[in-house]
């Protein structure tokens, strides 16, 4: 007669299991998965945070841009409107031209804070009978806020009672980076002879 083993009384021969070894191997590849996935979150976030500073800034020159061209270039005296003075802007005239329309509570049209307590900086030039200005940053990673004034119209852009503006929004993000947004436009004087 044959003895038949059931899976119940049948002894344990092959004994499989995890090792230490496996588990440690699995630790290791997890944590380096894990690793990649927070640096990719880390990463989304930073990107979100410049995202966000950038439109904030593209925002602010926007408006002023548009302020300037809604604003006469002459007052009602037939005098050149501060704002439209060629030279590099904010001075202390332009407070009285232009009023800070961001509530940032400076006497000063600049700066701006927004964004969790970030600062903006609002400057700009005008170029007389010109349509078109370059604003030329001398020297790389210097301050973008204080770029030397441009000397002359762009090449072939002259235009006589055309006033070529360029607004620059810069600020230093929390890393201590330089970054700036520049946004150019021309304003017709609208009071001059054609």
């Amino acid at each position: 007669m044959e003895k038949q083993f059931n899976s119940y009384s049948s002894p344990i021969t092959n004994k499989k299991g995890v090792t230490l070894i496996e588990v440690l191997v699995a630790l290791v590849i997890l944590t380096v998965g894990m690793t990649s996935v927070a640096m990719m979150q880390y990463m989304a976030v930073a990107g979100n945070a410049f995202g966000r500073e950038t439109q904030i800034a593209s925002e602010l020159g926007q408006e002023l841009l548009e302020r300037m061209r809604s604003t006469p270039v002459r007052d009602d005296t037939g005098a050149v409107n501060s704002l439209f003075v060629a030279y590099t802007h904010p001075t202390e005239d332009d407070d009285t031209t232009l009023q800070n329309p961001v509530g940032s509570g400076d006497a000063d049209y600049d700066p701006v804070t927004r964004a969790g307590g970030m600062t903006f900086t609002r400057i700009w030039w005008v170029e007389d009978d010109c349509r078109s200005v370059v604003i030329n940053d001398p020297v790389p990673n210097a301050l973008v806020c204080t770029p030397a004034p441009p000397d002359a119209c762009a090449d072939g852009a002259a235009m006589n009672n055309v006033k070529a503006l360029a607004v620059r929004v810069c600020w230093t993000d929390k890393n201590g980076g330089n970054h700036s947004v520049t946004l150019n436009g021309a304003k017709w004087d609208e009071t001059a002879t054609p």
